[in-house]
């Protein structure tokens, strides 16, 4: 860690030495280290720093943007007048007007030490204890393990200054056995809050149970859909619907239907940075200030995220979700959550009179169709038959095409228990369980 007083001093003393008219500095740094394994044996302990500088000015309604990967005050300079040189040859922007003037910003909590100072040892010490469960249940596991920490600031010629530190532990097992496999997975600000030996027990349970994968008939089911594959899901759902670049250009479902419902009354949809179950950075990569957005409440179409350029374009107000200068996407959401509801997973498996039960999807495309935000996917680490009310058996992995539309609208049961699932940092998605009426599959995996 450099910490904030050094860094932002030193992006302070290149924006009084940059040649141009309005001078914005991005800095990105930090340490992860990754235990990697396979075969219940770790084969790969790395660790990456890296430092990334975004150096964007400003010339009237010009810009241009550098990314350097060094936090040096004479090269930092050298970027800024060479992004300078590159405005000049830009045209100009209709939609910019300023980069942001200096806020203030909720606090969050999203760096403990314990993370910081989680070592190989430590992530090593972790897995022997998973991989001696896993023996003695006859499985072999692979996986990654990540832990580490770093830093985002935000400084611009306009007199704001933004830090935030994070740290980040993310941890998947994969049991494999001589008939299937499973995965589980678990992400924290805070390493001291996973429970290990409960993210294990549940991997090993499904890769018990999956085995003797039967083929089912094609056609539309009833799903039981875990976490993650709505986090699949959302992820999607954020290129085609919910960002600045789809609603503006018309390719979103929401576009022009503002108010109108497009989901079931038991859905919300929000990007929020303040949940009991996590929390994220409080400022976005232009330093303004991350705000709730509902996208969509109780089935209705409420709104999409902006950054400051987009705003301007679809005369809407900034909601802080501003991605690194010069990426092409505009505005996306980062914490994307979807409203916990009543029920819990048992509970849905045992009113499932005959439906799947679905642990992960796989080669998700969501540019089918995404005015109906029609997506296509694979289903894998485990789908089961049942029925009755009780899981039967496993089956064949299966590929689906279904408006998301279409299966919000169908949605039967939600559980009280959300899902944290990222891969780092302050992104992350907040993903509960729903059973879905009539989902539809349209082929089954041949081996």
């Amino acid at each position: 860690m450099i910490g904030e007083q050094h860094i932002l001093s030193l992006l302070k003393r290149v924006t009084d030495r940059s040649p141009a008219e309005r001078t914005e500095l991005v800095y990105m740094g930090g340490r992860s280290g990754l235990t990697r394994y396979t075969r219940s044996a770790i084969h790969q302990n790395v660790v990456d720093e890296n430092t990334r500088v975004y150096v964007r000015v400003a010339e009237g309604k010009r810009l241009g943007v550098v990314t350097i990967n060094k936090l040096e005050e004479d090269e930092l300079v050298r970027a800024a007048e060479q992004a300078r040189e590159s405005a000049l040859h830009q045209p100009e922007n209709p939609y910019f007007e300023d980069f942001p003037q200096p806020a203030e910003y909720r606090k969050t909590q999203t760096y403990f030490e314990a993370t910081a100072e989680f070592s190989p040892m430590a992530r090593a010490e972790v897995m022997k204890k998973v991989f001696i469960q896993a023996e003695r249940l006859g499985f072999e596991v692979a996986g990654a393990f990540t832990s580490g920490d770093g830093e985002i600031a935000v400084l611009n010629s306009n007199g704001l200054a933004a830090y935030h530190a994070l740290t980040h532990a993310n941890i998947a097992i994969v049991p494999v056995s001589e008939h299937g496999m499973s995965r589980a997975g678990a992400f924290s600000h805070d390493v001291s809050t996973i429970d290990f030996e409960a993210v294990a027990a549940r991997a090993f349970e499904r890769c018990a149970m999956n085995r003797d994968q039967q083929e089912i008939p094609i056609g539309q089911i009833d799903v039981i859909l875990e976490p993650n594959c709505l986090a699949e899901v959302m992820m999607w759902m954020g290129f085609i619907a919910f960002g600045s670049n789809a609603f503006i250009e018309g390719r979103s479902f929401m576009a022009g239907k503002l108010g109108e419902r497009s989901m079931g009354e038991n859905i919300t949809v929000y990007d929020s940075i303040v949940e009991p179950e996590a929390q994220g950075l409080p400022f976005d990569f232009q330093g303004f200030p991350k705000q709730k957005v509902v996208m969509i409440e109780r089935g209705v179409n409420r709104g999409v995220v902006f950054d400051t350029i987009s705003a301007n374009q679809a005369k809407a107000r900034p909601t802080g979700h501003g991605l690194p200068p010069g990426m092409p996407h505009g505005a996306m959401p980062w914490n994307v959550c979807i409203e916990p509801g009543d029920s819990s997973l048992e509970e849905m498996i045992g009113s499932c009179r005959r439906g799947l039960l679905v642990t992960n999807f796989h080669y998700v495309n969501g540019f089918l169709d995404p005015k109906k935000a029609l997506m296509t996917g694979m289903t894998r680490y485990g789908t089961f038959l049942v029925e009755d009310g009780k899981i039967k058996h496993a089956v064949k992995n299966l590929r689906w095409t279904e408006s998301m539309l279409r299966a919000f609208s169908n949605v039967q049961a939600i559980s009280r228990e959300r899902e944290v699932i990222s891969d780092e940092g302050g992104m992350f998605s907040l993903m509960p369980a729903v059973y879905i009426k009539d989902f539809t599959f349209t082929g089954v995996q041949k081996e």
